[in-house]
């Protein structure tokens, strides 16, 4: 017996169902029908699609999780309660497949494929190259790299293609699909679709829904790429499903969408509050923007309160500060000193743009000698420490990122003389053996663990290091591993946006920890410390 599988969209999906943006994206908290959304519009659009000449609409999909448990745990799962398998047989292997060929009521067809893929790193996008799609749906988009965002809007628009049926056929009568110029354009309606619970305001999903353009844009870029995200782009925002008061009680939203398909009503979300963390409310329940912890922290000592002084922190005169350096293709610094206290102080971060690349010569001379000009001109720069790995040759230059720094190379390969960077200092690998990871946390967390005389905390962050903050509230971490019984995670942090800078920091905190350094004695006297009444630090 056929099952009859009956959808009707809420106030939000509806205005998403109605948009005509090439990419289109719904935030909202957990439960709000975001991902039913997005499978829903999906089939929409595989019957919308033009026929071919046998009267057969063709269309095919990739659907992106994050991981492969979750793709198959709760993303597969979804799709099958929206499409049951007797009318969309499912394969596993070697590839999860769906294919639905169903008769659409006006004596045509649709044929649809929709491939299930997990691509959590930018490595995993090369599973996206060789497929010809019409569309597809990134479902939980806060788990995905933007480098996925953008592989997989190269591959949509690409099937159906003249081959498959839709070419001009005098003997049936048929003439293929145009756009309004009259050019053949099987494909009649590419589309990418985005759900996500809300990630936090530096991910790009906030910058292009809220800020309309990546932060990496030029300013001489930006008007140009505002106009083509507003072009091509569509946000959509569900309504919170509770109210918070004042005195931090919850009350139903009469504005909440979804509410009668949850199970227990307003209960669903009411009944989340209790024994959870005020930041897994502000975005699981309300649907808010904010940073969300998963997996284990690598400090677990850290305390926001304690550590990073909310007015933030200045540096020190009379003391010299020392940089950590990670490279790669997105290299970071970390900028700091020691008191005479013995407080390590983070006073700045510079780090390139996680969505493109960037040797360490552009780095260096286009963000941290300027950086360093305007801001430390008159210190003293005691000590620059790097990953020992920037010894060896590896950059785009075929040339190690240390010597690099230091202008060991002022020749390219074809004898032309290289602008020297003449960074004013010299840098050096860390002292950390063969990179031990143990020596390079327990340098960190030597300071962060231990309070100094008078009281104040032995590590203080610079409220306006936002990638150094965020990594310790939870985003750098230790993974967790996907086996049965009690919890474990990987033995190292997981690699991810706040791993580079986390990694300088601790390149600059060994050169202290080790006593690497020589404290400057001509110490500015007039400076004092202001202790602030909720969080009593040094060094603000």
């Amino acid at each position: 017996m056929p099952r009859l599988v009956k959808y009707k969209a809420q106030p939000t999906a509806a205005k998403a169902h109605q948009s005509t943006k090439v990419v289109r994206g719904f935030m909202g908290p957990v439960g709000n029908g975001k991902s039913v959304w997005a499978i829903c519009e999906l089939i929409r659009l595989a019957h919308c699609q033009a026929p071919n000449a046998d009267g057969i609409r063709k269309s095919r999909w990739a659907i992106v999780r994050n991981t492969n448990p979750e793709l198959r745990s709760t993303t597969l799962n979804t799709w099958k309660q929206w499409m049951p398998e007797e009318v969309c047989p499912i394969t596993l292997s070697p590839m999860i497949i769906a294919k639905y060929n169903q008769p659409v009521g006006d004596g045509t067809w649709a044929e649809m494929e929709v491939y299930f893929l997990a691509l959590d790193l930018d490595k995993d996008v090369r599973k996206l190259l060789s497929l010809e799609l019409t569309g597809g749906f990134i479902n939980e988009a806060r788990e995905i790299s933007f480098g996925v965002v953008k592989a997989m809007r190269e591959r949509i628009g690409r099937y159906p293609a003249l081959v498959d049926g839709y070419e001009d056929d005098e003997t049936k009568g048929y003439k293929g699909p145009r756009d309004a110029d009259g050019e053949y354009q099987p494909c009649t309606r590419k589309a990418l679709l985005m759900d996500t619970n809300p990630p936090d305001d530096d991910h790009w999903w906030y910058q292009l829904a809220e800020e309309k353009c990546l932060r990496s844009t030029r300013p001489e870029q930006k008007a140009f790429a505002i106009s083509e995200t507003e072009r091509v782009f569509d946000f959509f925002r569900g309504p919170s499903p509770l109210i918070k008061h004042e005195d931090g009680t919850y009350t139903p939203n009469p504005n909440a969408e979804n509410i009668a398909h949850l199970p227990g009503g307003y209960d669903y979300y009411l009944d989340m509050i209790a024994g959870n963390t005020e930041d897994h409310v502000n975005v699981m329940v309300m649907g808010n923007y904010g940073h969300l912890a998963t997996g284990k922290p690598v400090y677990p000592d850290y305390n926001d309160q304690l550590h990073c002084p909310k007015q933030g922190i200045v540096p020190l005169k009379g003391v010299p500060i020392a940089l950590g350096w990670d490279f790669g293709l997105t290299p970071a610094v970390a900028i700091g000193q020691l008191t005479d206290l013995g407080q390590l102080l983070i006073l700045d971060e510079l780090v390139a743009d996680p969505n493109g690349t960037m040797g360490v010569r552009e780095f260096a001379r286009d963000i941290v000698k300027p950086f360093l000009a305007r801001h430390y001109g008159d210190y003293e720069i005691e000590f620059s420490f790097g990953d020992p790995a920037g010894s060896y040759r590896g950059e785009s230059e075929a040339k190690s990122a240390i010597g690099i720094l230091n202008d060991e190379y002022v020749m390219n390969d074809d004898g032309d003389i290289i602008q020297p960077l003449e960074m004013g200092f010299y840098t050096e690998p860390a002292p950390c053996g063969n990179n031990d990871m143990t020596i390079r946390l327990d340098a960190v967390k030597h300071f962060m663990g231990k309070i100094v005389s008078g009281g104040y905390p032995g590590y203080v962050l610079n409220v306006k290091c936002k990638m150094l903050r965020k990594g310790k509230l939870g985003g750098y971490k230790y993974k967790k591993l996907q086996v049965s019984g009690e919890d474990r995670y990987n033995l190292k942090p997981d690699k991810n946006e706040y791993s580079h800078v986390a990694d300088a920091e601790q390149y600059l905190a060994i050169g202290y920890y080790r006593g690497l350094h020589n404290v400057g004695s001509d110490y500015d006297e007039d400076y004092e410390y202001q202790q602030d009444e909720e969080v009593g630090a040094g060094g603000y």
